[in-house]
């Protein structure tokens, strides 16, 4: 029952009662005025009437008195609901609806140029932070961050937008000032957050834009901050990035690309090309399958400029299926040898990554072991436990794992005893100095020794002389990749190297 309709009911019956208690004092005037009724005297007629009365009275203050206490509690409870929906109850920013409807507010009420400003703040790798340390501290990380927020944007409205993105309303437009505090939150957070005993250090990415500067109505206001926040994290993350109109035209080519790109995988334009992988005696072992994009209009297209786009859809996915088809149908031509492909680290982020392959091995009939998955010692360093369960399962299906461009980032040597790999590729960059650089050298021997007590093979990548070839061999290196033994070609081209290579070491440059 509603508190109106409760207050109604209960109203009633106490009405009534008022009525009967001043039908009564009417009554008993009457009686002791009239002299009706025998030992009825008038004193006591006035008496029962003043009794009534007053009762009357009582009663009615009894009634405003709990009328006004159910009208102060429907008050609260309305207030209630009302902080419900506009506070979240974990962090207790503004909720999305309401922080959308302020900012809507705030737009509609500009008179002069930047007089507000819309920030977004992503918590980053959040993920890996609920993962690591649990999803109560996930949820502290939130809390602290809103706080911080709040204390640092004093004059500010901030929301939670997201899982893990919030958003600020400045009331101006003063980007000094904006970059300043902007720089002061991101050091509250790489101050880090007690957990346990232990101080964990926080990140956030920032995007910031103007209104009306850069836009006056809300939706295109949000839609230009996210993009400042995303070039925050492809950036590096752990930084503010003000919007620039630049970025609407990169967006643009962004969207032209993807949506070619994605015509390109129906309309036949993609290539794999082949590259091989050789043994000491310069034989062929494997080959490596590199994508290739033929624009009918732009021609070749190299991978470093589509791959990074797809990267950010799920268009990677349907780039990653078509390299793996393309592969099993290939692979009957090279004679027993394995193919190499490349797997991005935004594939491994989801489970369809094991699920198609499966299916392909099972829709073409090829077998896993046919096959090496190479990954990048970025992704592996970055490696969620998610990721090393998604890399095992694939490993368990037959796939070889490799680890490729090892040394042009953290990921030291006490990776290799836990990541699920069969072969790394050193970066070509330790190769290039094996000749004049000692580090080089010690870094490619040590690393050649570890991977013998681990058994696993090492591949020197990017050898262009003999004298490379020489360097990597004598250091330890199981296997060769470079355009000493050949350049990526077609699987027509390949074939025809692979085959006038057999039983010799002709190398081509």
């Amino acid at each position: 029952m509603s508190i109106l309709a409760t207050i109604k009911d209960h109203s009633g019956r106490v009405y009534r009662g008022i009525q009967f208690l001043l039908v009564l004092s009417i009554t008993a005037t009457a009686l002791g005025a009239l002299g009706w009724v025998e030992d009825f005297s008038y004193i006591t007629a006035l008496v029962v009437s003043m009794v009534a009365t007053g009762m009357a009275l009582l009663v009615l203050m009894y009634m405003r008195s709990s009328v006004v206490q159910r009208l102060q509690s429907a008050a609260a409870a309305e207030a209630e609901k009302h902080r419900f929906l506009t506070v979240d109850a974990m962090t207790g920013a503004m909720t999305r609806r309401y922080f959308i409807e302020a900012l809507r507010d705030k737009l509609s009420s500009l008179r002069n140029r930047r007089q507000a400003s819309l920030l977004l703040i992503d918590l980053d790798h959040f993920k890996q932070l609920n993962d690591t340390f649990g999803h109560q501290f996930g949820d502290l990380a939130l809390a602290h961050l809103v706080k911080a927020a709040e204390r640092i944007f004093a004059d500010g409205v901030v929301g939670r937008l997201g899982g893990d993105e919030f958003g600020v309303i400045i009331p101006h437009g003063d980007l000094a000032e904006i970059n300043n505090d902007a720089r002061r939150l991101l050091d509250a957070m790489r101050a880090g957050k007690s957990h346990e005993g232990k101080t964990i250090p926080l990140s956030i990415s920032i995007g910031v834009a103007l209104a009306p500067a850069h836009a006056s109505n809300t939706t295109e206001l949000m839609l230009l901050a996210d993009l400042a926040l995303y070039e925050s994290k492809a950036g590096g993350r752990g930084r503010v990035t003000v919007f620039d109109e630049e970025m609407l035209s990169d967006k643009r080519y962004r969207r032209l690309i993807e949506r070619e790109l994605r015509a390109a995988v129906y309309l036949g334009e993609l290539e794999l090309h082949y590259q091989p992988i050789v043994d000491p005696d310069g034989s062929a072992y494997a080959l490596e399958g590199l994508i290739r994009w033929r624009h009918p209009v732009r021609g070749l297209i190299s991978p470093a400029e589509f791959i990074p786009i797809a990267e950010r859809s799920t268009l990677i996915d349907m780039l990653g299926e078509w390299v793996f088809k393309r592969a099993c149908a290939d692979v009957a031509h090279f004679h027993g040898r394995r193919i190499s492909i490349n797997v991005s680290g935004e594939q491994l982020k989801r489970d369809e990554i094991v699920t198609m392959c499966d299916r392909v091995l099972r829709e073409t009939g090829r077998s896993a072991e046919q096959f090496i998955i190479e990954i990048t010692e970025t992704v592996a360093t970055a490696a969620t436990p998610e990721i090393l369960r998604r890399l095992e399962t694939l490993r368990g299906l037959g796939f070889h794992i490799a680890l490729d461009d090892f040394g042009t980032g953290h990921c030291g040597f006490n990776y290799l005893k836990t990541l699920p790999i069969d072969s790394i590729k050193i970066d070509r960059s330790y190769i290039r100095s094996l000749a004049h650089d000692q580090v080089a050298q010690i870094f490619v021997s040590a690393l050649a020794q570890i991977a013998r007590i681990q058994h696993v093979t090492i591949v020197a990548e990017g050898i262009e002389t003999e004298e490379e070839f020489t360097l990597a061999r004598a250091a330890g290196c199981n296997r060769f990749q470079g355009y000493f033994f050949g350049r990526p070609a077609p699987r027509d081209k390949a074939g025809a190297l692979l085959a006038a290579r057999t039983g010799s070491l002709t190398r081509t440059a």
